[in-house]
């Protein structure tokens, strides 16, 4: 998967790093990576991010920290889009050089340098920490002068501190050529758009113009899984919001959400999952 560089402006003169809201309809496929840090806070929304080589559906509360040019983006699920509400996102984003050094050296920053040089592979938090980090995030977007910058430590001690998880693979090494950026997005934006109709290697082997064996491979080593197995997980995290509507029959639901048997639909939720759908939306359904 290659990644668009984009650059990101600081009026120095006026704040060292930016906090703000992202208010939105849709977020769509658009890989990007940049040398700040970022911590990405989702208030409202749902879809599939993706980090490195990794692939999560997320939903109200998700919270990320993700290195300096590690490529990510977030993709909105289309269920949000058709309820015409708006994505609300709370975005931190600050350079290394307003911390790092100070953070290697200062005693009392031991769990900032710890969380700094532990993002290069996107970190993810347990929930409480999530939920104290969004709210530190919110404030901060109104935020200025010294409880600002009070701010960005506090968050990044009880980040540091926290029992975090890593989101890309250990192997993983993004490829920053741009050579294949359309490529891959075409792929992915074909995958989001047909989720719920046959999709197959040799149709997705054309989209990115590739005979089926490299497009496997590419497919594999940009994103950590097949690309079946990405569909897989695609359509499943759709299901799961479907299965939120108790009118709904669950056959429906699988052929929605693209699989083309009820049977393949409940052996591959209970696959992913733990759990089959009836029993899925008896524990969450509203």
């Amino acid at each position: 998967m290659q990644p668009a560089y984009q650059q990101l402006t600081i009026d120095t003169s006026k704040e060292s790093f930016l906090c703000f809201w992202v208010r939105s309809p849709k977020f769509g496929f658009h890989w990007h990576y940049h040398p700040e840090f970022e911590i990405t806070y989702v208030v409202k929304g749902n879809g599939t991010r993706l980090v490195g080589d990794s692939s999560h559906d997320f939903e109200d509360g998700d919270l990320i920290f993700v290195g300096s040019n590690l490529p990510h983006t977030w993709i909105t699920h289309d269920d949000f889009v058709r309820n015409n509400e708006l994505m609300e996102v709370v975005v931190l984003q600050f350079s290394g050089e307003i911390i790092e050094n100070r953070a290697r050296e200062i005693a009392e920053l031991t769990n900032v340098s710890r969380l700094l040089s532990s993002a290069g592979r996107g970190l993810n938090f347990p929930e409480s920490v999530r939920q104290e980090v969004g709210k530190s995030l919110i404030h901060m977007t109104e935020a200025s002068g010294l409880k600002r910058y009070n701010l960005l430590l506090e968050i990044l001690d009880l980040l540091g501190g926290a029992a975090f998880s890593h989101l890309s693979s250990e192997f993983y090494a993004p490829n920053y050529s741009q050579a294949n950026e359309k490529r891959i997005g075409k792929v992915f934006e074909h995958i989001h758009a047909h989720y719920h109709a046959p999709l197959t290697i040799e149709q997705l082997a054309d989209v990115a113009s590739m005979n089926e064996a490299a497009f496997c491979r590419f497919f594999k080593k940009t994103t950590g899984k097949t690309a079946i197995n990405y569909i897989n997980d695609l359509r499943v995290g759709k299901a799961c919001n479907l299965l939120n509507s108790p009118g709904v029959p669950i056959a429906d639901i699988a052929f929605q959400s693209g699989f083309n048997s009820l049977t393949h639909f409940n052996r591959t939720f209970l696959k992913l999952k733990g759990i089959t759908p009836r029993d899925f939306r008896k524990k969450y359904s509203n």
